[in-house]
């Protein structure tokens, strides 16, 4: 489908240009895919688990977002449905294909954190610790290599990006051509066209700092070389961000084409159902790991989706705010999305574990009672349900008593006797047990220190009492549970950011028109605050909690308590609940009904389906307030018409509400300082003859 669209007009005296720009769905939603795609990527190849994968995740997303936005603000003023541009849209398809190549173990702190170094050499020590020192070259080529991915994923990053840089700049030097051809191939002064030469410039300014970036981090970049990265990698941004006002900007510019505001929301509500979409699939691709496993009690979940759809009418400032400020928004609704799958998950492993508790437990005291050297039996787990639990995570009981009975006889042998072994080959036997219940809720790590944890006790002997004890058992267990729960230290803070963002972009992008929105514009951002404040619950505790207690129960306190008792969920679906109650006891207090609420959203989305149309549509009307919604959008200042309810009758409304403004003689100018009738149905932007019209 293609539709024409005429963005509202000034004279060239005013230095604003008329565009005719197409409406090309297809192409938009394939490029919303494509960018959707490239941080999907990210997600499979780094889960957020720990705060640099989110570092990671957040500056990955920020990069893959505006090369999308900066190509939807070209698209929705400048765009044809010609080869041209269709090619360019393929162009900018394969520069998300790239991004999406070099996500694998992308890691944004590489070499910034002495931690990881740290970690690294402790996983080489346990492995040679394992293996051998025969094995000493093979760990050392692939430590090697595992180092050398992130350097190689930053520069093709750096690369990529600044194609897609390159590719806008052609672009937008293109309208510039046909710009200059249309004027008469005027070309000087340059003031006459400084709004293209602002974008112009702010694309050179960033294609330039990709390219450096790129020849700054070479094979083996220093701690300097991967801070100046970061500099060269995200001030563009800003730049680019600030150039899109500067070039709207009558104060500043001339040349100006202003955005739609509708083509805008239309963008931006497509991404975000898409971003939704992806986020819950992340959190339903965990489910089909619960069959089998575990019991799924209903505090286990709770997840409440809350707000009210208000798209407002604002101005070209207004909208391109709103627009580039809604990348926080995204950014804590992907962050938000992906910590409840972590939440879930952790939940579920926490209930898993307790099977391989219960079996250690059952186990000790058993062997205290009989003595360490008798022979465990199953009929010695007969009072207990351990052997059906045992069975729902595909293990059997006989399989796992052979191993410690050896043992157990094996100590009586020994001068002097040593019952430590037997209790050793048990830890051997609940480690796998542990390991099986991560294979089944595909938790199993695939690299890194943890797996370094496992190999170390499950091949050496119980002999072994520096790889096989109490001590690294326990510190193995720690881990495993320390990995898949650390999401809940930063849970909260992204949950409320989520809140408080969705406030402030409905304050951004539309005035609020009475002390009801205020309100809830308020308690949408006071609700986030207090939300986040919930991460203060880990504020004393240590960089190694204690998750467990003496006797192999879950301890810990704050944060890690409620993470391990599937308790992180809950409070957060209590806050959308409230904030839910808020906004529906304003909406009664303002005398806005639920038929009223559902019949504006209904105008408003048929008023966006009309874009480009002047049809009015009534909205919903506040009785109490004498505010009211055209097209079921709108804002209304001090010295608008404003629109009383005892004015109307039932005919009136019934007539789109044509026949209801107040008629005033005077002209007033709307939040960007453009003129517009106030005696008409809704406000009309003063049209001026062009001579001619940008086209490529």
């Amino acid at each position: 489908m293609q539709r024409k669209l005429t963005v509202s007009t000034h004279s060239q005296e005013d230095g604003e240009l008329r565009v005719s720009a197409l409406e090309l769905p297809w192409s938009d939603l394939l490029l919303e895919i494509a960018m959707t795609t490239a941080f999907a990527s990210l997600t499979e190849g780094t889960p957020i688990l720990e705060a640099s994968s989110l570092a990671s995740y957040v500056s990955f997303f920020a990069l893959v977002w505006w090369i999308w936005a900066s190509q939807v603000a070209y698209n929705v003023r400048f765009r044809q449905a010609d080869w041209l541009h269709r090619l360019f849209i393929f162009l900018q398809v394969f520069a998300f294909c790239g991004l999406a190549t070099f996500t694998l173990d992308y890691d944004v702190t590489h070499d910034l954190s002495d931690d990881v170094e740290a970690e690294e050499m402790r996983e080489t020590r346990l492995q040679i610790e394992a293996f051998g020192e025969v094995q000493r070259p093979w760990i050392n080529v692939q430590r090697a290599r595992s180092s050398r991915l992130p350097t190689l994923n930053a520069r093709g990053i750096s690369v990529t990006v600044g194609l897609s840089r390159v590719f806008l700049l052609v672009q937008y030097l293109i309208a510039y051509y046909h710009a200059i051809r249309r004027d008469g191939n005027r070309i000087l002064p340059l003031s006459r066209h400084s709004a293209f030469l602002v974008h112009i410039g702010s694309l050179l300014f960033s294609t330039a700092c990709y390219f450096i970036a790129f020849a700054l981090i070479g094979r083996n970049p220093s701690e300097g070389d991967q801070i100046a990265k970061f500099c060269l990698w995200y001030i563009p941004l800003f730049v680019e961000v600030a150039a899109h006002f500067i070039a709207t900007s009558s104060r500043f510019c001339r040349g100006r084409v202003y955005y739609d505001p509708r083509l805008i929301m239309a963008r931006s509500s497509t991404v975000f159902v898409i971003i939704l979409g992806q986020g819950l699939d992340s959190i339903t691709n965990s489910f089909q790991f619960m069959v089998g496993n575990i019991s799924f009690g209903w505090g286990s979940l709770g997840v409440i989706f809350c707000g009210v759809c208000t798209p407002p009418r604002m101005g070209s400032n207004r909208a391109i705010g709103g627009f580039f400020c809604q990348f926080f928004f995204l950014a804590a609704v992907i962050v938000t999305l992906q910590g409840i799958a972590a939440m879930l998950t952790a939940g579920n492993l926490g209930n898993a574990l307790e099977v391989a508790f219960d079996f250690l437990r059952t186990s000790q005291s058993v062997m205290q009672t009989k003595g360490f050297s008798v022979r465990l039996n199953e009929s010695d787990y007969a009072s207990t349900n351990i052997v059906g639990m045992l069975q729902k995570q595909g293990i059997a009981l006989e399989s796992l008593l052979p191993y410690i009975n050896f043992y157990i006889s094996n100590a009586s042998q020994e001068q002097p006797v040593d019952y430590s072994l037997p209790f050793n080959a048990l830890l051997q036997m609940d480690l796998y047990i542990v390991e099986t219940i991560g294979k089944n809720l595909d938790l199993y790590p695939d690299s890194g220190l943890l797996l370094a944890q496992y190999v170390a006790i499950d091949n050496a002997s119980p002999k072994n009492y520096t790889l096989v004890s109490n001590e690294t058992f326990r510190d193995a267990v720690r881990s495993t549970i320390v990995a898949n729960t650390t999401p809940a230290l930063w849970f909260y803070a992204a949950g409320g950011l989520l809140l408080a963002f969705m406030g402030v972009l409905m304050l951004i992008t539309q005035e609020p028109r009475d002390r009801y929105e205020w309100g809830q514009i308020l308690s949408r951002i006071l609700l986030g605050s207090a939300t986040i404040s919930l991460s203060g619950l880990d504020a004393y505790v240590s960089d190694t909690p204690k998750i467990l207690t003496e006797d192999w129960h879950y301890g810990g306190s704050g944060i890690w308590w409620l993470a391990t008792h599937s308790w992180i969920l809950p409070p957060y679906a209590l806050a959308l609940l409230l904030e839910q109650i808020v906004e529906l006891v304003l909406s009664h207090l303002a005398g806005r009904h639920l038929g009223e609420i559902l019949g504006s959203y209904a105008d408003s989305i048929s008023s966006m389906a009309r874009a480009g149309t002047n049809s009015p549509t009534p909205g919903g009307v506040y009785s109490k307030t004498g505010t009211f919604d055209e097209d079921g959008i709108g804002r209304y200042k001090h010295g608008d018409a404003r629109m009383k309810r005892s004015n109307f009758t039932d005919s009136d409304l019934e007539q789109g509400l044509e026949s209801s403004y107040e008629s005033e003689s005077s002209n007033e100018k709307d939040s960007d300082g453009e003129e517009y009738r106030t005696g008409s149905p809704r406000p009309v932007r003063r049209k001026f003859s062009v001579p001619s019209r940008i086209s490529t």
